[in-house]
């Protein structure tokens, strides 16, 4: 018997694994595909957020404000490619500047550096700007990074310290017993006695296997468009419209092989089967990202792909203990800043609440 499962290998079910290999416990992550990293982890904009965005007091600001200053560490011992490339944040319009000052305002409290532009300075910078454009503001420690091979990292340098990982299993029922917990699998049954749901897009489906749900879960679609490295001339940052009550927004970003993406537009949808590409998506990209830049060399889009993104009621993430299973932990709704809050997130998980409810069993 194992002492903690995991159910899912995206970014962040691969992180709390790692951390937890680095402790006197057994751990096992079970993951459905060939890899980890393939699903929401590989289909999103790659970025680690400065951390001025999310609002005060939830956990997204928790923890992207936490994350950002270990996460250069992080993927030097990961072996994983980061690179810091800085973002604006652009205001297209004289109403939108009054969210920057805002935006400043929360970056000066958080201790963030930034700095708020004039059109003229943002212009003369990032000539490919629109000439309409108002102001940014400059976030010079906003980063890229390789999502999936990160959570792909920490899987191999979590089994070289003793976990063990099994892909291509796929969980099919949980059962509760009076002390662990069985977890049966198209690859056999698996016992421990903690269980993380870490399962993204799944995690309704995971959680009912034991209980009555405790959240509810929505999928938000969002569509990108790729540019070749021929695009390479256009920026080496990211931008950012003023962000929106569905999310950031379409962005420009830079990719670590070199191309760069356009997107991702936001549309919620019923199922996970809505996860692809439409000709009216990509029409709102490129329409998006016009209000922002000019003369985008459209002519080297290589690719489109989307991505869903699982949200829950309250709009921040959920890190805790099921409300009806003792020692069941869901750890859902990892929408952005996910990405940029994983290292942050896999180590508080780790000693503030697995450790301790491990413990707590002896």
């Amino acid at each position: 018997m194992q002492d903690i499962i995991i159910i899912g290998a995206g970014i962040i079910g691969s992180t709390v694994f790692y951390e937890l290999t680095k402790q006197p416990v057994s751990v096992t992550i079970l993951e459905k595909n060939l890899d980890a990293g393939l699903e929401v982890t590989g289909h999103n904009s790659a970025i680690i957020h400065s951390g001025i965005d999310p609002t005060d007091g939830t956990l997204k600001a928790k923890y992207n404000i936490l994350a950002v200053p270990i996460y250069e560490a992080y993927c030097k011992e990961l072996e994983t490619p980061y690179k810091r490339i800085g973002a604006y944040v652009v205001a297209k319009h004289p109403d939108e500047l009054d969210h920057l000052y805002e935006l400043q305002s929360r970056a000066l409290k958080r201790n963030v550096p930034v700095e708020l532009l004039t059109r003229d300075v943002a212009l003369q910078n990032e000539p490919y700007l629109s000439d309409s454009i108002v102001g940014a503001l400059d976030m010079p420690t906003t980063a890229i990074i390789q999502p999936t091979h990160l959570s792909q990292q920490a899987i191999k340098k979590g089994v070289k310290n003793g976990g063990v990982a099994k892909f291509d299993t796929k969980v099919l029922k949980i059962i509760k017993a009076n002390n662990h917990f069985e977890v049966h699998t198209n690859k056999g049954v698996f016992e421990s006695r903690l269980v993380v749901n870490a399962s993204g897009l799944y995690a309704s489906e995971i959680e009912q296997m034991v209980s009555k749900p405790s959240f509810n879960l929505h999928y938000r679609r969002g569509e990108y468009l790729v540019l070749s490295d021929q695009a390479s001339y256009v920026t080496s940052r990211i931008f950012y419209p003023v962000p929106s009550p569905l999310g950031k927004g379409v962005l420009f970003v830079p990719t670590i092989d070199g191309k760069f993406l356009i997107g991702p537009n936001a549309l919620d949808v019923k199922t996970i089967e809505d996860n692809i590409v439409t000709e009216a998506g990509i029409h709102e990209v490129k329409d998006k990202i016009l209000k922002m830049m000019k003369n985008i060399p459209f002519q080297y889009e290589i690719n489109t792909f989307s991505g869903l993104r699982p949200r829950v009621d309250s709009d921040d993430f959920i890190l805790s203990e099921s409300p009806y299973v003792k020692h069941f932990f869901n750890f859902v709704g990892i929408e952005s800043p996910g990405i940029s809050s994983a290292p942050a997130i896999a180590y508080d998980m780790v000693h503030s609440l697995l450790i301790p409810s491990l413990n707590s069993l002896e």
